[in-house]
């Protein structure tokens, strides 16, 4: 007895820090990551108005569900600051992370349970909202795992539900898909609670419902989230260097795994590959590392089992190696902005202890001119995917000039909101390269400006325009 449990305690230790290293690691990866990625920028711009009490649908063209942002804006509340923003970021990728790692041990040892952990670090984009819809697909995989229970149905609807929440076209198939499983387990007599998984389900739709109807955002959450779906067109600018890989490697695990599917009727494996082929769905229009890596992380589960199947003890070795390559690899990649040189800006509180790349002071004598403009009691519009960042300076929301990006209008049109904003107290400020700036800015809103409007002032590659 004494034996067991000191080797249990041992494991227990080794597992508590493990956890503590990957959080360490995480955090690394998400607090030295530099200031200008315009996705993070426009997620946390989104959680900052929340928390001045604007809400999502009414005051903020949102064509995303916005289970993220309610979550994100929590600490915001609190602390104005990105860097509490980045807090939940890191332990968002924590989560994901550690419960690769605990679904993998359970399965096939510590060692592949560290390997997965350790590659989901490395390959997470923080930016990304769809680290929420992963984390949900993890905690349905984890519970389906577990006996049929009320309990466990329940929380089973409830996971689908957030899963829609926060992202509504995976969330959907994620549904569908879970549905399909849990049909599947009640055909094959392992038991049905049906009604403890739309208990769960309804209830949290219920809520939503409650909060449309509440803010008088019904009629806009169908025209942003649904119609706004049709407008939004990246098929073809959405694929890199490590999407198409990753999406190859998926699609041929997921053969191997049906074909041993076909040979050995199994709970695990069915779940295992519905959600995976609902995951793959996050890599659809856009086929980058941020949204295929997460089919890629599920299909990693199967070729684990089956490499310690087939090979056994004579890895053990090897999956040593592999890990400590892993490891490096990820250490050396989070601890690279340390070996570079970072600089902070000491200069706005809002964006204290964050990274900068030192390309940000034009920015702040944007802000600057515009509160000159504004003093004279003009209406000052900044045009660009770059306008978050004026905001973030001026300690304002400007929606929905902020997230003024192709897709974002509903059933609108880009031209028609700024054409009717547009009067004689109005200051228009552009870029002139906006044409080339970011493929999401939306057409005909520099012939617009540029016909209408003059040239007045200038600040760097920001031109001022006005009637």
């Amino acid at each position: 007895m004494r034996l067991t449990g000191h080797k249990t305690d041992k494991k227990v230790a080794l597992e508590a820090g493990f956890a503590v290293f990957l959080l360490l690691l995480v955090a690394c990866k998400v607090f030295l990551f530099r200031f200008g990625n315009l996705d993070e920028i426009w997620h946390y711009n989104i959680c900052r108005g929340i928390s001045m009490g604007f809400m999502p649908y009414r005051d903020i063209n949102l064509v995303g569900m916005p289970l993220y942002y309610l979550i994100f804006t929590v600490p915001v509340l609190f602390v104005r600051k990105m860097v509490s923003y980045r807090i939940f970021e890191a332990l968002l990728i924590f989560g994901c992370s550690y419960l690769l790692f605990v679904i993998a041990r359970r399965e096939c040892g510590f060692g592949y349970g560290a390997i997965i952990a350790l590659v989901s670090c490395l390959f997470t984009d923080i930016t990304s909202y769809n680290n929420l819809l992963f984390f949900f697909i993890l905690l349905i995989f984890q519970f389906n795992r577990s006996e049929i229970s009320f309990g466990r149905n329940v929380w089973l609807g409830i996971f689908t539900a957030l899963g829609i929440l926060s992202r509504q076209t995976s969330g959907v198939v994620v549904f569908i898909f879970e549905l399909a499983y849990l049909v599947y387990e009640r055909r094959k007599g392992r038991g049905s609670k049906m009604p403890a998984f739309f208990a769960g389900f309804l209830g949290v739709n219920l809520l939503f419902l409650v909060y449309l109807i509440a803010t008088s955002s019904f009629a806009l959450f169908w025209d942003y989230c649904f119609l706004g779906l049709f407008s939004y067109s990246n098929v073809l600018k959405g694929s890199d260097i490590w999407g198409i890989p990753m999406l190859v490697i998926t699609l041929l695990l997921l053969i191997g795994e049906w074909a041993l599917l076909r040979k050995e009727d199994n709970f695990r494996t069915v779940s295992h590959m519905l959600l995976t082929i609902a995951a793959l769905t996050i890599a659809i229009p856009t086929c980058d590392m941020t949204h295929a890596v997460f089919a890629f992380l599920m299909a990693l589960l199967p070729l684990m089992l089956i490499v310690k199947a087939n090979i056994g003890p004579k890895l053990k070795p090897v999956v040593g190696g592999a890990a400590a390559v892993v490891l490096l690899f990820s250490i050396v990649r989070g601890l690279i902005p340390l070996i570079s040189g970072i600089t902070f800006d000491r200069s706005l509180d809002e964006l204290a202890l964050i990274p900068m790349t030192g390309d940000e002071s034009g920015f702040s004598d944007i802000s600057d001119r515009n509160q000159n403009y504004e003093a004279e009691g003009k209406h000052v519009i900044v045009l660009s995917s770059c306008s978050a960042i004026v905001s973030i300076y001026d300690g304002s929301f400007n929606p929905p000039y902020d997230l003024f990006l192709v897709g974002s209008f509903g059933s609108h049109e880009a031209v028609d909101i700024l054409r009717s904003d547009l009067g004689p107290d109005t200051v228009v400020v552009m870029p002139d390269d906006y044409r080339e700036e970011n493929w999401m800015n939306p057409d005909g809103i520099y012939e617009l400006v540029t016909s209408t409007l003059r040239p007045i002032d200038r600040v760097g590659r920001f031109v001022y325009y006005a009637s």
